[in-house]
């Protein structure tokens, strides 16, 4: 019963909160990446639409999962609970292309940004005429076993004029805002005369809505994510499941 009592009172705790949240929601999908400093988990349903789930459980990717959630002001969603259905060797994702990278690519989707390999390596970087920032890409991937991401097919279906980025505050050099990627990668981002920004500490995490020109993102909006943006569920750590797809 104390349990109980103190999942009720974090659950009243978010919706205070973050008033703005449109309310419970109630989705399945596949883990395709995670976002350990976020802490969340990066969720594919079936249809390639993507949603970034703050939560604290542990749950491997390619794991088959129905999610209860509070959608926070950001877009993200906050998990009430987390129930894994099994395991997923493959998984469709409607993303943007953010850049290449050696052995494949940066996307964004769902307010997360993650890796896909192409086997592109560095020398053909520069020869290889797909995949350019802002391109709109329906992916089949496979999934690995140690989690990683496989190409199989991909379809452009668009063009972008706007990209959401994460990742964590590098520096800033000039006119220049850099973050870093969770897998490693960094990204710049040119902060356009007349735009002040606040003061960031290394590591912060931040969100940016940059506009595309080219292979040049230029600074839109960003905004600081709380640390405590963060959803739990109630259930124990649970990353069991069978079946593949």
């Amino acid at each position: 019963m104390k349990r109980i009592a103190l999942l009720l009172c974090f659950d009243a705790a978010l919706a205070a909160l973050y008033p703005s949240a449109a309310g419970a929601a109630r989705f399945s999908g596949v883990v395709v990446a995670k976002q350990t400093h976020r802490h969340a988990l990066v969720i594919a349903s079936r249809s390639g639409a993507v949603r970034t789930v703050r939560t604290t459980k542990r749950i491997r990717v390619g794991s088959r999962v129905v999610v209860n959630a509070h959608v926070l002001h950001d877009g993200t969603f906050a998990a009430t609970r987390i129930g894994v259905r099994g395991r997923a060797l493959h998984a469709r994702i409607h993303a943007v292309v953010v850049r290449r990278v050696r052995g494949g690519k940066l996307v964004s989707a769902g307010h997360s940004v993650f890796r896909i390999r192409t086997g592109i390596t560095t020398a053909s970087l520069s020869d290889h005429h797909g995949d350019q920032p802002g391109d709109e890409v329906d992916e089949t991937v496979t999934i690995a076993p140690n989690g990683e991401l496989d190409e199989d097919n991909e379809q452009e279906v668009g063009q972008a004029d706007l990209v959401e980025l994460e990742g964590s505050f590098v520096s800033l050099v000039g006119s220049t805002l850099t973050i870093k990627t969770e897998d490693g990668p960094t990204i710049g981002v040119v902060v356009p005369a007349g735009f002040t920004l606040p003061t960031f500490t290394t590591g912060q995490s931040l969100e940016l809505k940059v506009s595309v020109s080219g292979t040049t993102f230029t600074l839109v909006k960003v905004t600081s994510e709380d640390d405590d943006d963060q959803g739990d569920d109630n259930q124990g750590d649970d990353d069991s499941g069978g079946g593949d797809d």
